[in-house]
């Protein structure tokens, strides 16, 4: 876990998407449905403006975590590993905000080789899913999303960490950064932190 922030919800949901046998993580934490990812997104987003926190930085935020969360859903409907939904845990500080977000799914390289058979590893998906206007969910015209999420942080002062698979990529002040771990995880694995 080189590079992420000493947190405890970063902590809790590593070891929950890593066990080899899923148990749940914390109620408060746990988002087995879309309709409790959405509810606990609209919550946060009204946590940080009543925090003090400007009202379009948490709209921005709010439309970052839900493309990503989304895809949790979206891509691997019928297809969990062994439990549906997702992890998302928030920290509220002074400074800012850091939000995880994980799935115990199929990851980018199984999702995305359903349309593209040819692409040859997690890196090589990864790389597909934040640089290029590609679904995993064909024959829908849709795309945007990993690419949209990229940009944006590419265009703010938001801070990313993604794994999927053995892949990891991040985002540290406007600086990227593509890797391969020797540790594979099969669902996705998302970090973000935004400045207040």
């Amino acid at each position: 876990m080189r590079n992420m922030p000493d947190l405890l919800i970063v902590h809790v949901g590593w070891e929950w998407v890593m066990a080899s046998e899923g148990q749940l993580p914390p109620p408060e934490q746990y988002c087995e449905h879309r309709d409790r990812f959405h509810a606990k997104l609209e919550r946060l987003r009204r946590e940080l403006t009543q925090a003090g926190s400007d009202e379009n930085d948490a709209f921005l935020l709010h439309a970052l975590l839900s493309e990503i969360g989304g895809n949790s859903f979206d891509h691997n409907i019928g297809q969990w590993k062994d439990m549906p939904g997702v992890y998302f845990a928030h920290e509220i500080a002074a400074t800012g905000v850091t939000v995880v977000l994980a799935d115990r799914g199929q990851g980018i390289l199984t999702t995305l080789r359903r349309v593209r058979p040819g692409i040859a590893s997690d890196e090589e998906a990864l790389r597909v899913a934040f640089l290029e206007r590609i679904s995993g969910r064909s024959p829908e015209r849709r795309g945007n999303g990993l690419k949209f999420v990229r940009e944006t942080i590419m265009e703010d002062s938001v801070d990313l960490f993604f794994q999927s698979g053995t892949a990891t990529y991040a985002i540290e002040r406007k600086q990227e950064r593509w890797e391969k771990t020797d540790t594979h995880l099969n669902g996705c694995f998302a970090i973000l932190t935004f400045p207040r």
